[in-house]
């Protein structure tokens, strides 16, 4: 797998070959500047290339070697994160830095339940609870529990509620603290949005909610109960 080859300037040569990629190129046991990879392949592939490398504890691979191809990973992910932001985190400012693992976005048309105090609970689908959410949960984290989960919720100026997440009935809802949030936001039924995401913050892992709205002007109706206009009946002279 590995091969020396006399011509060049570097130490040794290391070649691995893998089906969707070569590395081929000389890791010099010098100090800094590591000489550049050069891989025929996608920046995620690169990542994969190096992590392997790492993995496989080469003999001439020195410590100081070691470390600065695990920083050059490192910058690679960095960079990744700069070009490509993860459209499924919340675009809150005031939770930058906060989340260490987040679930998909979840968006939904308010009904007439989720904005009504006596109810007092937004209701999650539950496919979507069973494939983004449940999957998040801790040992001892139980939705089906008398007293549910006690999170922490955030809206999109950063403002911090407490909620409870939790089962009930056949459904899956964020209650508690879900009243105070409809009254400062003014939410209606069927005008106003919901976009949700669940995560856990990255300073103690507790179980946490973003919460953004947005309002569509004239949107009154919900699509799935819209329905058709009466047929006018014609009578004939």
């Amino acid at each position: 797998m590995g091969s020396t080859d006399s011509t060049a300037t570097s130490p040794f040569n290391i070649y691995y070959m893998c089906p969707t990629f070569l590395i081929s190129d000389s890791i010099a046991s010098s100090p800094l500047p590591l000489s550049p990879v050069r891989i025929m392949s996608t920046t995620v592939e690169v990542v994969e290339a190096a992590s392997i490398l790492l993995s496989l504890q080469f003999a001439k691979l020195d410590d100081q070697a070691r470390k600065q191809l695990h920083g050059q990973i490192q910058g690679t992910q960095l960079h990744q994160q700069q070009q490509q932001p993860n459209q499924d985190r919340p675009p809150i400012q005031a939770l930058e830095g906060m989340i260490r693992e987040c679930s998909i976005r979840y968006e939904k048309q308010l009904t007439k339940s989720d904005v009504d105090r006596g109810q007092g609970r937004l209701a999650f689908k539950n496919e979507y609870v069973d494939a983004s959410l449940r999957p998040m949960l801790r040992e001892g984290e139980i939705l089906e529990g008398r007293q549910g989960i006690q999170v922490f919720a955030y809206d999109g100026e950063g403002e911090e509620y407490q909620m409870t997440f939790k089962g009930c009935g056949k459904m899956v809802v964020l209650t508690s603290g879900w009243n105070q949030f409809v009254k400062r936001h003014e939410l209606r039924e069927e005008e106003d949005f919901v976009t949700v995401w669940m995560f856990r913050r990255s300073a103690d892992d507790r179980l946490c909610f973003a919460i953004t709205t947005r309002r569509e002007h004239g949107r009154h109706y919900n699509m799935k109960n819209r329905r058709a206009p009466k047929r006018q009946r014609t009578i004939e002279a």
